[in-house]
């Protein structure tokens, strides 16, 4: 969606958000432990003020979040308890862990450093299919062959036109399978998810998928719009 859905949503907050969860996602400590973690720098994108940010704080080398509106990341340090620098007005620090006030589409790999994992539970699913292909784009951009990702998006019937929004598994092949190898670790149905009493759905499952950089994407980013396209049509 366009940056004033988000900061109209922040500025209602209550339904508008509660996309976030109380404890550390499941999915992350399964498949993002901390061994896995120990060294790396992990990338989250659109990180809002997500508890898993402490997950990676703890365990990995450093963790990057970014994120436009800036109340959502003053509403994470003070529920954390975190005290934090401001060295720019766009950038916030504490040991171990930045977040960036940015516009994602804005960034530069200069920016974000070296990438070694990016998290995303919550960018693919918030944004509409010409945003969605832009931010994989982006995200291709910003990090290096053999980086890995763990991607969590939401399948659901009927489907809606606004967030967060279904991705199939068929969909996520098409926006990365001819530059990463992607595991499909986790499928569960979620019948008793909050999505399904609130908008009445058929079902909803929440798929987890790894995924590692095996090459560049040069021109093969129109290729993927092309494929994702047609599954759009179909």
């Amino acid at each position: 969606m366009e940056a004033e859905f988000w900061l109209d949503s922040w500025e209602r907050e209550g339904s508008c958000i509660s996309f976030h969860r109380k404890d550390i996602h499941p999915y992350v400590q399964e498949h993002a432990p901390a061994e896995l973690l120990r060294g790396k720098r992990v990338l989250v994108p659109l990180c809002g003020k997500t508890n898993d940010l402490m997950w990676f704080r703890q365990h990995a080398a450093h963790v990057v979040g970014v994120e436009l509106v800036q109340k959502a990341i003053h509403q994470f340090f003070g529920e954390q308890g975190l005290a934090y620098e401001q060295p720019e007005e766009s950038r916030f620090e504490a040991a171990g862990l930045t977040i960036l006030n940015r516009d994602f589409f804005s960034l530069t790999p200069d920016e974000v450093g070296p990438i070694d994992l990016v998290y995303d539970r919550a960018a693919l699913v918030a944004l509409p299919l010409d945003l969605r292909l832009r931010y994989v784009s982006k995200l291709d951009e910003l990090v290096p062959v053999g980086s890995q990702q763990l991607l969590i998006t939401l399948e659901y019937a009927p489907t809606m036109a606004e967030p967060p929004f279904s991705i199939t598994p068929d969909e996520v092949a098409g926006y990365y399978a001819d530059r990463y190898a992607i595991q499909h670790v986790e499928q569960p149905s979620l019948p008793q998810h909050g999505m399904v009493r609130k908008f009445n759905l058929e079902f909803l499952k929440e798929h987890g998928f790894l995924l590692t950089k095996t090459q560049d994407s040069g021109c093969r980013i129109q290729e993927s719009e092309v494929r994702i396209q047609e599954l759009a049509i179909a």
